[in-house]
């Protein structure tokens, strides 16, 4: 079931990331700004209806905050490098799954085993990364890289996170999922402004997608932190691979967006090297 819950969760965001993020003519930090607090608006409506959630020690508080503000800045350089490449945003974002390696050898806390072919896949991916990188910095998408990077190693975070709030610390999915919106729409505005972007929404017919696209988001993370508990962190990251893949198919048939032949030769690697980590 729990696998079920995270594809459920990872097609949802293949949409979102593939056609409503360049779909709404509105910065990446905006359109994660204002979905936040939509999402926010439908949790409040969902526990209005149901049972008040306990109060958390001030550890699982640490720990939910870390989940939020690594999510947050991850959503707003992955929605910010989206606004520029669809396929190149979406396939730095495949290296997550193998930074996870990483952070877990770093913190004893998150104890999983890694294994050789583990290693195997994060050189491989590094090889995909090279293909990708060196043609955006002679074109001089410099930004994209960096964005790109930096989304990888925040998602990687967010990723190992949400494996231990919910599967070690145990807490529920629907405080885990209006964590991560109350920071996306806290932390996004300040990201904002580092990036040079605006939040303001400038077209009223926009709203309906801002709203349709928080609901969405909401129920996402709901059955994204319900799988989870379940589901280890790698694999979690491996299953995102759907969102990316779906992102790419989705934003470049849409919005008519190229698929290089280097996109194609990094995204094998990169997506040969998270399949190794499952098979």
């Amino acid at each position: 079931m729990g696998y079920l819950q995270v594809l459920g969760a990872v097609s949802i965001w293949a949409f979102f990331n593939g056609i409503l993020v360049n779909g709404i003519k509105t910065s990446g930090v905006g359109v994660g700004t204002w979905t936040a607090l939509v999402g926010i608006i439908t949790f409040c409506i969902t526990f209005a209806f149901g049972e008040i959630p306990g109060e958390l020690p001030a550890y699982h508080l640490m720990m939910l905050a870390s989940l939020g503000i690594f999510a947050a800045l991850n959503n707003s350089c992955y929605y910010t490098a989206l606004k520029i490449s669809i396929p190149n945003a979406a396939l730095f974002h495949y290296l997550a799954p193998l930074l996870v390696i990483f952070w877990v050898l770093s913190f004893p806390i998150f104890n999983q085993p890694i294994t050789q072919l583990a290693v195997i896949a994060v050189l491989i991916g590094l090889i995909g990364v090279f293909w990708l990188v060196g043609p955006n910095l002679r074109e001089g998408n410099k930004r994209l890289v960096i964005l790109g990077f930096a989304s990888a190693i925040f998602y990687s975070l967010e990723l190992v996170l949400s494996g231990y709030v919910s599967k070690t610390l145990g807490v529920s999915s629907d405080i885990s999922a209006f964590t991560k919106l109350l920071f996306q729409a806290m932390v996004m505005p300040l990201a904002g402004l580092i990036l040079g972007e605006s939040v303001r929404v400038r077209d009223l017919k926009e709203w309906p997608k801002i709203i349709a696209g928080g609901a969405l988001l909401y129920i996402s993370f709901v059955l994204f932190f319900s799988g989870a508990e379940t589901v280890i962190p790698l694999h979690l990251g491996i299953l995102g691979y759907i969102d990316r893949v779906g992102a790419i198919l989705l934003g470049c048939w849409y919005f008519r967006q190229p698929i290089t032949k280097n996109i194609l030769i990094g995204g094998a690697f990169i997506l040969g090297a998270g399949l190794l980590l499952v098979f």
